[in-house]
């Protein structure tokens, strides 16, 4: 684009040139130019670039640059601010780039603090703290508030993924190297800048946060007088097309500059969710109220080729895309026009198809579980008359059809003379039985409420190379309705195959179907603690009938070596020969090294303390019943060992899940210790130099990695009663075991661990070191 600079400035070597693009803003422009001017940093080169004003905005520029040697005027034809500040880059010759807004205003020491920043932490780019005002009030932006963009320190995208929710160019001060030969897209007006930004973080890979306020953004009031960032509620289905065009110019920058395959995928993920739910959503809602048919129509359309371009993964990782295209479109389904009610049946099937049985189950923990129903029959008839019928029956909620099935439901034991439980298992899944296996495959746990560990593994498997199979899941969920239990008996009863990973009640004393495989894919790996029939006769046992009860349909038994197929084959009642070492499929990421490089730059970004410091964790596994193993009481001494480790040390722990109750760290501690019992354990061992433990099967799947482990076993004795080993425990574990605390500092501090023994014990306890387990799971049993 053309442009004609009217009045260079006469600076030399300006330190920062500040770019402001200039645009009928005649009621604003003095403020902004006032605050550059009054800055008290020196050496500032101001590039005005008017964008074909028609209110005066171009002649009161003139009369600045008239009186002003630093400022430079510059005139294109009106092609939106991204085009003004593209050529406003190619004037500028400061050391660094800073764009401002012509009707926001900068703090006096806002372009002062920015730059000493980037002088120095030698950083390519320095941001820091933004406020919105208008006439009477000023505040925080929530979006950077709630996602801690205002943090101080250094950051890159990667470890610091939200910085996704700073996209404008504004608030952020750029080494003119870092951004030189970047433009922002001219085709479009509203997200033209993401592009841009993201290309600049990714490109600089150094960002500097200072935890001062160097912005101010302004939330224009008047109706007719809006600012490009208004625009959205004003032209919603203009707003639409702009950021999708901007998705997609963003997501070529990603694959452009992202290689480690990990980290790609979860960039993507961040960034479309925060996409989605900060720029599509209120477009989306202001076409779907508002709109016409002809823009819901392409809005649908748009949606669709949208999800199409997205893989699995990355779908079924962005809970707003999937509830925005169900519930929070059925519940509004009544605006949409007509002609447009088929172009979004389209996208609800794609949805449906593309949905992975955790986050389907995501969706039925929603408020909304009947409307998401609603939407899976009408994706599966291609018939939107299930959505009228769910939409007819809340309408008339207050009345006749809600009072009957309340009626229904509260007397259900009346009705049929049995509870819902009962009715389910005894009387319709004999029923189900009769009819002709489907080649389906269930996954069923209490243990998650997403497809996580070993169970995502696998089915990440399953669509790759049995794409032909339904796959459902039934995942931890605090109740089922009748509706859910019969269909989820249903899918139990003609399924081909039936994956577990834990004990699993509600088949305990079923005998499923002769012709299916049940799978138990057992949580842990390797074999320590007694567990199951072997465990029968220990306090923290259950009794043979039970243990019958809830083992007696396995098939087959996946495990990870050869050594351990008699430990499990008489813990689970199965013949030996249907216990198959083929691996633990949620150990495979210990082999991926992108995987744990992604991971460890995370945990960089995520706990900066951690920084150039060694990881101890300490994982220690359960004890007692129930009821007891709630409440753990910590024995480790965090503050003897902050005393004597802390210089070369952090300490991370790493509670079982059965721990329910937090461990509690000492304020002063808390840039020794850090609880980190809600982070994946996998991810937590990936980052730890030395584990302690105690009993946990944690020691397997940590000594692949080839580390060192110490045991902290000071309640050997009694644990010993309580569950018992299959091995001797001090001649099996592989690193030194202690009792006391003093005993941890000083293995700790002599390195007393001999790695040998720990290759050795992996060696012993995984077959196959390939990271393929879950490959071979799905190409070995699913015939």
């Amino acid at each position: 684009m053309l442009y004609e600079i009217i009045k260079d400035s006469t600076i030399a070597e300006p330190k920062i040139s500040a770019i402001v693009p200039v645009y009928n803003v005649i009621s604003y422009i003095d403020e902004t130019i006032n605050s550059l001017l009054n800055q008290t940093l020196k050496d500032i080169e101001i590039i005005l670039v008017d964008d074909g004003s028609t209110d005066g905005s171009f002649e009161k520029i003139i009369s600045y640059g008239e009186k002003y040697d630093n400022i430079c005027v510059a005139k294109e034809p009106n092609a939106g601010p991204g085009m003004a500040r593209n050529n406003g880059l190619s004037i500028a010759k400061g050391k660094y780039i800073s764009f401002v807004d012509s009707d926001d205003i900068l703090p006096e020491r806002a372009l002062e603090i920015m730059y000493e920043a980037a002088e120095r932490e030698q950083v390519g780019i320095v941001t820091g703290i933004s406020v919105s005002f208008n006439n009477s009030r000023s505040w925080f932006i929530g979006g950077h508030f709630k996602k801690g963009v205002f943090k101080r320190g250094r950051k890159t995208l990667l470890q610091n993924p939200e910085m996704l929710y700073t996209l404008g160019p504004c608030n952020k001060l750029y080494r003119r190297d870092v951004v030189q030969d970047i433009r922002f897209p001219d085709s479009i007006k509203v997200a033209e800048d993401h592009p841009f930004v993201i290309e600049a973080y990714l490109k600089s890979n150094n960002i500097y946060t200072v935890d001062e306020i160097i912005y101010n953004y302004r939330a224009r009031e008047d109706v007719g007088d809006i600012s490009l960032s208004q625009i959205v509620t004003a032209d919603p289905y203009a707003s639409f097309k702009d950021i999708v065009a901007s998705i997609k110019l963003s997501d070529v920058l990603f694959k452009q500059y992202v290689t480690n395959p990990v980290a790609l995928q979860k960039i993507r993920i961040d960034y479309y969710d925060r996409i989605i739910a900060t720029d599509i959503w209120p477009a989306y809602k202001g076409i779907l109220l508002n709109g016409n048919a002809e823009t819901q129509t392409k809005m649908f359309e748009a949606f669709r080729d949208l999800l199409d371009s997205m893989d699995f993964h990355l779908f079924n990782n962005l809970g707003v895309f999937q509830r925005l295209l169900t519930f929070e479109t059925i519940n509004r389904y009544t605006f949409i026009k007509e002609k447009a009610r088929s172009s979004y049946l389209r996208a609800l099937r794609l949805a449906y198809e593309k949905l992975d049985p955790g986050s389907f189950n995501k969706l039925l923990s929603s408020d909304f579980p009947k409307e998401v129903r609603a939407g899976e029959k009408a994706a599966k008839r291609n018939s939107v008359k299930p959505i009228y019928n769910r939409l007819v029956t809340r309408k008339l909620g207050s009345t006749i059809s809600a009072g009957f099935e309340k009626i229904i439901l509260a007397n259900w034991r009346k009705l049929v003379g049995v509870s819902r439980n009962f009715y389910a298992r005894r009387i319709a899944f004999p029923f189900y039985k009769l009819a002709k296996k489907q080649r389906k495959i269930v996954f069923l746990t209490n243990k998650h409420d997403v497809l996580s560990d070993s169970f995502k593994a696998v089915y990440d498997e399953l669509i790759l190379q049995k794409p032909d199979y339904q796959v459902v899941g039934y995942l931890k969920q605090p109740q089922r309705t009748i509706s859910e239990l019969l269909k989820m008996y249903k899918d139990i009863a003609t399924a081909e195959y039936v994956f577990l990973d834990d004990y699993y009640r509600q088949i305990y004393g079923l005998k499923l179907r002769k012709d299916s495989e049940v799978i138990q894919l057992w949580h842990a790996a390797g074999a320590f603690k007694k567990f199951g029939f072997s465990s029968i006769g220990y306090a923290d046992s259950n009794t043979e009938s039970f243990e019958r009860d809830a083992h007696q349909n396995y098939t087959k038994v996946v495990v990870s070596s050869s050594e351990i197929v008699p430990f499990y084959a008489e813990a689970f009642g199965v013949d030996e020969k249907n216990v198959l070492p083929l691996g633990v499929p949620r150990t495979d990421c210990f082999f991926n090294e992108d995987y744990k490089a992604y991971i460890k730059t995370v945990f960089e970004g995520k706990y900066p303390a951690l920084k150039n410091k060694k990881i101890i964790t300490y994982a220690p596994t359960f004890r007692g019943g129930p009821g007891e193993r709630q409440q753990f009481i910590m024995n480790l001494n965090i503050r003897r060992l902050a005393e004597q480790l802390g210089d070369e040390y952090a300490l991370i722990l790493k509670m079982h899940p059965s721990v329910v109750r937090g461990v509690g760290i000492p304020f002063d501690l808390q840039e020794f210790a850090f609880n980190m019992s809600g982070e994946d354990i996998n991810d937590v061992l990936i980052n730890t130099d030395i584990l302690i433990t105690d009993y946990s099967s944690v020691v397997f799947d940590f000594s692949i990695m080839e580390k060192p482990v110490l045991f902290y076993a000071y309640d050997l004795e009694s644990y010993l009663g309580e569950r018992n080993f299959y091995y001797n425990f001090e001649e099996f574990v592989p690193g030194p075991v202690v009792l006391t605390n003093e005993e941890v500092i000083s293995t700790i501090k002599a390195n007393d661990f001999d790695l040998n023994k720990v290759r050795a014990f992996k060696e012993r306890f995984f077959d196959d070191l390939d990271g393929k387990s879950a490959e071979r799971i799905v190409k070995e049993l699913i015939k």
